[in-house]
């Protein structure tokens, strides 16, 4: 799917994941739904109102679906696009039809009591997690969706439910700080607990392989139980939540969330064949100007890849447009037509592109993810530095300072021994207008064993105009051109991950507004 990266995390699996935020304007959603075509289905609680958040619109725009609803924590989607809501204000599941465009709204199955989870299998059935009668629940599309049978027993306050391929029925059972199995091959009657170390779970979803995902909100965790272990071995899923109660998954392996502390939807997004890069990766324009930096998307898989686009995030600031062109790599001259997607061949298929950003309002935007996706596979991760870009835009002449930066290795890699020092280089020129600014170093949101200082140096050799420091101040004139140095000494060991061990150097003025930046990744061993 295509979505807004927020930052990158390493999993207990030690894979690089990518957290996304999906829509807006949401206030305590609950509940979270995906159908065959990445469309997000939202229950917003405090809003009393059912969503979809489009795939169409890179996950930007969200529909409200269906009225009269009073605060619903649970929703699900059938093979066809009907919604299902439990809509717990009013004791009731509600479908509403997608037939005729989330008009017609039909109350199923009677004598709930509070419903919070809700889920619907391959033969349409419906199941609820029936919290306040502390009861798992199936309405039978048979008949009609009239019959109520209750499945399992043992539950104390479940609030969320999933169904797999073969009907078996997962619950979090909340208030047994449990996650549960009610076997359809028993009849629905035997019912085993997975996993261990819950508090307080309140979503659950289950994916083609049988891994359960369960929002694990005491613990504001989200988990995945693997099959392949028997259901004993628990994955902490990403970091940062607050509160998540709802939980699903879509066909890619994304894992969608109901942020409910952060009023938010999100995304922790499955491992990508893709990459991507961004450079200038800082830019800083009056509002009227277009703020122009190039990109490169890299298919590191084996198959081919269609549909390859370069997007804006959900996140991205009100009034903000984004147009992509193919470039030429080898000489950055235009190529192809504007906005237009493009297929990346396997095994390393590489396009260039020029990506043009027009805001009508100004902002800042630090580490602004930018969305780059083929169809039939996950974005590529968003690494803070590498394919995200420090974007803001002024009402009045700002400057605009481009920087790069240069290793010994020409790598883009700093490397030193454990407990050894190293150093590069920073070349910059404000484009923009003349402004006091601040040089200064740091390891990002990374706690790395290092030490870091630059200083400003003479163009000509290379020397440095004054000792080190962790920041240096000018008056940076436009069209100027100033060059630094950075000195890093590493404490201990510290291994190669490119996408969380780096190196920025920023460009600040007096108020911290950025005004440009770059960086390297580190390694000390």
């Amino acid at each position: 799917m295509f979505a807004v990266a927020i930052s990158c995390v390493v999993s207990g699996a030690a894979q690089a994941q990518t957290i996304l935020s999906l829509g807006s304007g949401f206030k305590s959603p609950e509940g979270v739904a995906v159908d065959g075509s990445g469309n997000i289905f939202v229950a917003d609680t405090f809003n009393s109102a059912v969503k979809e958040v489009l795939a169409s619109g890179g996950y930007r725009d969200v529909a409200n679906l269906g009225t009269g609803f009073n605060g619903p924590p649970g929703v699900a989607v059938d093979a066809v696009g009907n919604v299902f809501v439990a809509d717990a204000g009013n004791n009731s599941i509600e479908e509403i039809v997608a037939a005729g465009g989330y008009v017609t709204i039909n109350t199923i199955g009677a004598g709930f009591n509070g419903p919070f989870g809700v889920a619907v299998d391959a033969s349409d059935n419906v199941y609820v997690a029936d919290t306040g009668n502390s009861a798992v629940k199936q309405i039978l599309a048979a008949g009609g969706y009239v019959t109520v049978k209750t499945i399992g027993s043992g539950f104390s306050y479940p609030t969320g439910v999933a169904v797999d391929a073969g009907g078996n029925v997962y619950v979090a059972d909340n208030a047994n700080n449990a996650v549960k199995e009610i076997l359809a091959s028993s009849g629905y009657v035997t019912v085993n607990t997975l996993g261990s170390g819950f508090s307080l779970p309140y979503g659950v979803a289950v994916d083609g392989s049988g891994n359960v995902y369960v929002a694990d909100s005491g613990n504001n965790a989200v988990k995945e139980i693997l099959a392949s272990s028997g259901y004993a071995a628990v994955n902490t899923l990403g970091s940062g939540f607050a509160f998540p109660y709802g939980v699903a998954v879509d066909g890619n392996g994304d894992v969608i969330i109901a942020d409910t502390g952060h009023n938010a939807v999100k995304d922790i997004a499955a491992p990508s064949p893709l990459v991507a890069s961004v450079l200038p990766g800082s830019r800083s324009v009056q509002l009227g100007a277009p703020a122009t930096i190039f990109a490169t998307m890299i298919n590191g898989g084996t198959a081919t890849l269609g549909g390859c686009v370069v997007a804006l995030s959900g996140s991205a600031p009100a009034g903000l447009t984004l147009n992509y062109q193919t470039t030429d790599p080898t000489t950055n001259a235009l190529t192809g037509t504007v906005n237009t997607p493009v297929t990346l061949a396997g095994g390393g298929g590489l396009q260039s592109f020029l990506l043009s950003f027009q805001g009508a309002a100004p902002f800042a935007a630090p580490a602004m993810p930018i969305v780059f996706g083929c169809a039939g596979a996950p974005l590529a991760a968003s690494i803070p530095g590498v394919d995200t870009v420090d974007l803001a835009m002024s009402s009045t002449p700002v400057a605009d300072i481009i920087a790069l930066a240069a290793t010994p290795t020409n790598n883009g890699v700093i490397e030193t021994p454990a407990g050894g020092a190293g150093a590069f280089a920073v070349a910059s020129t404000n484009i923009g207008a003349t402004d006091a600014i601040t040089v200064s170093v740091d390891t990002g949101n990374a706690v790395l064993p290092l030490v870091a200082a630059l200083c400003q140096t003479d163009p000509g050799n290379g020397q440095c105009l004054a000792a080190p420091s962790t920041s240096v101040a000018l008056n940076y004139a436009g069209g100027a051109a100033p060059t630094f140095s950075v000195f890093v000494q590493s404490t201990a060991a510290i291994a190669f991950a490119p996408g969380a061990s780096r190196i920025f150097v920023r460009f600040e003025d007096a108020g911290g507004g950025l005004h440009g930046s770059t960086s390297v990744a580190v390694e000390a061993e």
